[in-house]
This record gives structure tokens, C-alpha cells and sequence, in this order.
């Protein structure tokens, strides 16, 4: 199966973000949030009498991917325009007939004073599958970003699937970051000590603040072990006003708390 999304966002003049594109095919479908539809906010509040930015849920078609999908989506944010992305529900990467690997890209483009907040729930990597995610973001020098990606290895009691994601962001035409997960069967060493040390879930928030010009906030670096529950995250800032957040834990609902990022 070969499938595509785009999201297109323009600042209107009173503040408003309109969506003048929304359209995906099954399994990428795009959906505008009903009231009570959205999660709390992933962004910075804006300046007092700002509206708040729109937000589009990402609701799953079909089963999958499976191997052999291809999946595309393009993000393209006009000046000022304010977006969050969220999803239903996890997605689950499955075995296709013929052990091919399926893959999702996503192409986002943020320009001067937007802001882009994607977070959908975790990519669980099912027993036999393999998936491979590409992201590639370009950031005005203004522009804001919170990038969130969380993979599990495996449904409950079950083996491992295989897993890969790559986060390239590029910042006013600099790289700003560019980082991969390879989890798996599939790649050598990945499931010991070195790399996932046994835990089931890992993922990681990147979070772009031109705010932070000064430096990333005190209250936000830090590196703890989660006693009793084994997860650990360490968050890192990064040559720019931004901060990359990683942590792996046993299970997803550890690994959401771990991720959450946390100003003191």
C-alpha cells in the first residue's frame, strides 16, 4: 500500500490558524479536533488575547503499517502559523507476506514565528515486523518545534519487532540535530546493555524554543533513574535553543511519564 497526508496552516489576521489543507489517505487520515477532542496543549501559551493553535488528530484507516507500506506526509506552516498534531491511538507496525519493511516520511516546513507540536501516541514494533520512520524538519530561526517519538518493542508478552527512526532538523539552513533509534532483531546489538538495556521502550522529545536564547531553562536538564520501575531518562541540550529529552523504561506508560518535560 502507498499512501500520503498534507497539512497545510496560514496565520489569518486576526490571530487564527486556518487549516487550508487537510488531506490523507488510509491509514494517514486527518481529522480537525472537536472540542474535547484534544489533549491538553503541547505548546507554550502565546502572549495573553492569542488564539490558540489548531490541532489536527491523526486517525488511523487501516490496520498497520504493514510490511511493504509506504507512507508519506508533508507539513508546510506559513508564517505565524500555530499547529499541534496528536493521534488516536498507537499505531502498530505488522509482518507483511513477504518480510519487506515498511516505511513512513515526513517532510515538515515551519516558517518565521510558527509552531509546529507533533506528537502522536507510541510505534509499537510487532513480532516479525520491520518499519523504518525518516523525519526531516526545517525550522525558521524563529520558529518553534516540539518533536515526540516513542517506540515499544513488542505487544505484551510478546518477541520484539524491529524498528527505525531518524530525526533530521535543520534551523535556518544549519543542522541542529540528527538522531536515529535502530531497535530490534534486525539490528545487531541494539536489545543489550549498551543500547536499550533490556528495557521494552525508548523514545525521545525534542523541544526548540527560540526563548531559550540565553541558554536551555536549569529546571528542565536533568538525569534520574526511575527507582522501582527501572526507566531512566537524561535530557541534553543542544547547540541552539533547544533540548533533547531520551529515556527508556519497561513499558510505554513508564516511558510517556519519562518524556514528559518538566520546567523544575
Amino acid at each position: 500500500m502507498k499512501a500520503s497526508a498534507r497539512i497545510v496552516a496560514r496565520a489569518q489576521p486576526d490571530g487564527t490558524t486556518r487549516l487550508t489543507t487537510l488531506a490523507g489517505e488510509a491509514p494517514l487520515l486527518l481529522r480537525r479536533a472537536a472540542r474535547g477532542d484534544e489533549p491538553a496543549p503541547a505548546l507554550r501559551p502565546g502572549p495573553p488575547g492569542v488564539p490558540p493553535p489548531a490541532r489536527v488528530r491523526l486517525a488511523g484507516g487501516s490496520a498497520g503499517p504493514l510490511g511493504g507500506d509506504e507512507l508519506r506526509c508533508a507539513v508546510d506552516l506559513g508564517p505565524g502559523a500555530r499547529v499541534e498534531v496528536f493521534s488516536a491511538a498507537a499505531s502498530i507496525a505488522l509482518p507483511g507476506p513477504h518480510g519487506r519493511e515498511s516505511s513512513m516520511e515526513i517532510q515538515a516546513s515551519v516558517s518565521a514565528g510558527g509552531e509546529l507540536a507533533w506528537r502522536p501516541e507510541p510505534m509499537i514494533a510487532a513480532r516479525g515486523a520491520r518499519h523504518r520512520t525518516v523525519i526531516h524538519v526545517e525550522l525558521a530561526e524563529d520558529a518553534r518545534l516540539l518533536w515526540r517519538d516513542e517506540l515499544v518493542l513488542g505487544r505484551d508478552g510478546e518477541d520484539p519487532g524491529s524498528v527505525a527512526t531518524r530525526l533530521r532538523v535543520r534551523r535556518g539552513e544549519r543542522t541542529l540535530l540528527d538522531h536515529e533509534f535502530a531497535l530490534g532483531p534486525r539490528h545487531p546489538g541494539s536489545l543489550g546493555p549498551a543500547v536499550t538495556g533490556g528495557h521494552r521502550a525508548v523514545g525521545a522529545v525534542l523541544i526548540v524554543d527560540p526563548a531559550w536564547s540565553g541558554g536551555v531553562p536549569a529546571g528542565l536538564l536533568r538525569a534520574e533513574t526511575l527507582d522501582g520501575r527501572g526507566g531512566a531518562v537524561a535530557v541534553m541540550p543542544l547547540s541552539g535553543p533547544a533540548a533533547l529529552i531520551i529515556a527508556a523504561a519497561p513499558d510505554g506508560a513508564t516511558l510517556s511519564r519519562l518524556l514528559e518535560p518538566r520546567m523544575s
